[in-house]
């Protein structure tokens, strides 16, 4: 795999460092991600809340929030329903609260996955009008549901829709609709995440009926959990949402939260950064959300009571227990079956009855990365009612292939990676037949993945104050990833040591008298080339790490090669 770097504009750093007085290394980063200004520049190392963008930009903003609050001043209940995972469950509770201290009252709901599926369905149309609900608002879903939409319009229940997903020719007939995505919306900002569009709708609330803006400020670290997880672009009003709302969370003002992390081993001194959300709190959230009820998430992200925070986190905690137990069985009955395909398959079908539905998108992830081909995954009840869940690779658009074969589907969403279907099993024979056909006329553009480097860093250079500029830049995540070096003819001080069960590595290098320690995760299959007294280089990001309380400077190894 070949090692690329970034070309820098020499001429452009030099004009700006004239006015800003940073290292050139950080300039060129940011004029690489297109942050080439100097108040551009200002603006992202210095995030404000005034980058917040005025709600009523987005198409359908002035009717929602006047519709709502003809609810709220008539006291007629709000049915608020979302999906089932951190995103859907994340706007569901910041839209619920936000309502609610406005003085509306609202019915928080999340659809149960096996019984309901995906988005509205009859079942919570009826559990609307039971509640007496009048208007029922939509979270990360919606778009998509005309058919129950036009049911909801017969039953009297008005629907607004806040949604982020990419619409399609023709928008359900609803009330209102706020999603950056729509034609005609003349929002700044297409890529906000279900929690950020339900965001702005109290942004706009708050503001039609002129509260303080510390109510929707408040709110941001629900926001930002939603947005984190959602793994939409970290750039723009998103960069802000989760800036803000990293740190409204690190307040430790909301119990659910504050259970949450401690849940996911996230000490209170500790950074909160996106991956850490991502890596170990979004699980313990989605676990629920595939397995029963994801409606307690809603409950824990409510609560202002620590003891009912307390039990709801245990359960959690149990669910995702229980969801490892049932991804290792299916995932070693799925190893099985694809013993049995030739190296030669385009794309790994698996099918089985009763496999759980919540975890099949897990197994099919594991499954297209450990054989690198597209996979899908498909389990039957004991009704014969299908779930599928397919994932795939680069230059190989499974979402494309199932939409031309959709007449065998019950229902169909996704995009080019990743695709989420129902069947009847009488028809998975068809299905099959109609896919492989798909498959092998069509062609994988495999795109050869080099590594892609910010720059060259000697061991000179990596101090606190050097990462503390490049912490600057953070949150991290899709859009906005951490800058990644190269340090380069590097001596290997004494022995490697196998950490991690065998999986990873720790060791020192040595550049002109300067020494670092390297820690090197998942590349245990270096230590070879680490042995044989040859320099290396080593691409990754330089960090501080602390052990017991000490910090000491490190370098987190991505990749390791011998030196060129």
């Amino acid at each position: 795999m070949q090692w690329d770097f970034k070309l820098s504009d020499f001429e452009k750093v030099a004009k700006i460092k004239k006015e800003l007085d940073l290292p050139e290394l950080i300039l060129n980063l940011l004029i690489q991600r297109k942050i080439n200004e100097p108040q551009l520049i200002k603006d992202f190392l210095s995030p404000h809340y005034s980058q917040f963008y005025n709600p009523f930009l987005m198409k359908g903003m002035e009717k929602a929030v006047n519709r709502i609050i003809e609810n709220i001043q008539k006291g007629i209940p709000i049915f608020i329903l979302g999906d089932y995972d951190v995103d859907g469950t994340s706007a569901v509770s910041l839209l619920s609260l936000g309502i609610l201290e406005l003085g509306g009252k609202v019915v928080p709901y999340i659809p149960n996955r096996k019984n309901d599926g995906h988005g509205l369905s009859k079942r919570s149309l009826k559990k609307a009008i039971d509640t007496q609900a009048n208007l029922l608002i939509t979270c990360d879903c919606g778009i998509g549901d005309s058919e129950n939409i036009e049911e909801a319009n017969n039953l009297g229940l008005d629907v607004i829709i806040t949604d982020h997903h990419l619409p399609g020719e023709l928008l359900p007939n609803a009330y209102a609709i706020l999603n950056p995505k729509q034609k005609n919306c003349t929002y700044p900002f297409k890529d906000l995440s279900g929690s950020g569009v339900a965001f702005k709708l109290v942004s706009g609330l708050v503001a039609k009926l002129k509260k303080p803006k510390l109510l929707w400020m408040k709110l941001l670290d629900i926001a930002a959990l939603g947005t984190a997880s959602d793994l939409v672009p970290l750039k723009s009003e998103n960069r802000a949402i989760v800036y803000f709302g990293l740190q409204e969370m690190q307040l430790n003002k909301r119990p659910g939260l504050q259970l949450l992390l401690k849940a996911g081993n996230i000490r209170n001194n500790e950074i909160l950064t996106v991956s850490k959300i991502n890596f170990q709190i979004a699980p313990l959230i989605n676990a629920v959300g595939r397995l029963s009820d994801a409606n307690i998430v809603v409950r824990l992200l409510m609560t202002n009571n620590m003891n009912k925070a307390s039990t709801i986190v245990n359960e959690l905690d149990k669910e995702n227990k229980k969801r490892q137990i049932i991804q290792k069985k299916i995932m070693s009955e799925a190893l099985e079956k694809v013993a049995a395909y030739s190296k030669k398959t385009k794309l790994i079908f698996l099918k089985a009855d009763n496999w759980h539905p919540g975890v099949i998108g897990i197994i099919a992830a594991k499954i297209k990365t450990k054989f690198k081909r597209p996979t899908v995954v498909i389990t039957f009840d004991q009704n014969g009612n299908g779930n599928g869940s397919a994932r795939s690779i680069e230059g190989f658009n499974i979402y494309e292939i199932l939409l031309n074969i959709k007449s065998s589907l019950s229902s169909l969403g996704g995009h080019p990676l990743a695709a989420g279907f129902t069947l009847q099993k009488d028809k998975a024979s068809l299905f099959k037949d109609l896919l492989m056909e798909q498959v092998n006329k069509t062609q994988i553009k495999l795109t050869k993945k080099n590594i892609l480097l910010d720059g060259v860093l000697k061991i000179s250079d990596i101090n606190y104050p050097f990462i503390k500029l490049i912490q600057s830049l953070a949150p991290f995540g899709s859009g906005n990833p951490m800058p990644k070096f190269a340090l380069k003819n590097l001596e290997i001080i004494g022995n490697p040591i196998i950490i991690g069960s065998g999986s990873h590595l720790r060791f020192k290098v040595k550049q002109n008298e300067k020494s670092l320690n390297v820690v090197a995760f998942g590349l245990a299959d270096s230590y070879a080339d680490l042995i044989i007294g040859k320099p290396v280089d080593i691409s990754g990001f330089p960090e501080i790490n602390i052990w017991k309380g000490d910090k000491t400077l490190q370098f987190n190894a991505q990749a390791i090669r011998l030196s060129i």
